[in-house]
């Protein structure tokens, strides 16, 4: 094999990744003669660039951009957190609104539901009574249970604020 059909085949495995360092070594000497062909020289430049970083000038300002990008990303990351509590904040806000809203928005029982009628007998109102009562119960029951999901909101949206 000739030396150019080498360092065809070398380069090939290594811009697949599959050389070793004794083959690096060879690339490495072969970029180094400073009579080499003028096909050569992109590769040359790129190898040299890989494994002789004095020889790469940074560009001016770099450092300073590189400082603004790591503040910025600092900023969003602490503003994460702020929008996350704004968002717990306005989320128990809504329930609490769509709780008001779900309060007036229940149909109101009509008057047929009721007894209008006065008892004589007492054994007869307290039969009554117990079923009003009964009634009462049920309906405030019903009420409370969409309330348990917004206590549970609200649980979670303390054990946030506490974090802070």
């Amino acid at each position: 094999m000739t030396d150019e059909k080498k360092i065809e085949q070398l380069l090939a495995d290594f811009y697949d990744g599959d050389t070793t360092p004794e083959e690096e070594k060879i690339l490495a000497q072969f970029f180094n003669n400073h009579e080499i062909s003028e096909k050569w020289h992109t590769d040359r430049d790129l190898f040299t660039a890989l494994y002789d970083p004095a020889r790469i000038s940074l560009p001016e300002g770099l450092s300073k951009r590189l400082e603004n990008v790591i503040d910025r990303h600092i900023k969003e990351k602490t503003g994460s957190k702020t929008r996350k509590l704004y968002l717990s904040l306005l989320s128990a806000a809504a329930v609490a609104i769509l709780c008001i809203g779900l309060f007036f928005a229940v149909e109101k029982p009509s008057e047929r539901d009721f007894i209008a009628d006065t008892y004589t007998n007492p054994e007869e109102a307290a039969i009554a009574a117990e079923q009003a009562l009964l009634l009462v119960s049920t309906k405030l029951n019903k009420g409370l249970t969409p309330l348990a999901k917004v206590k549970e909101s609200v649980n979670k949206t303390n054990e946030i604020l506490n974090e802070f």
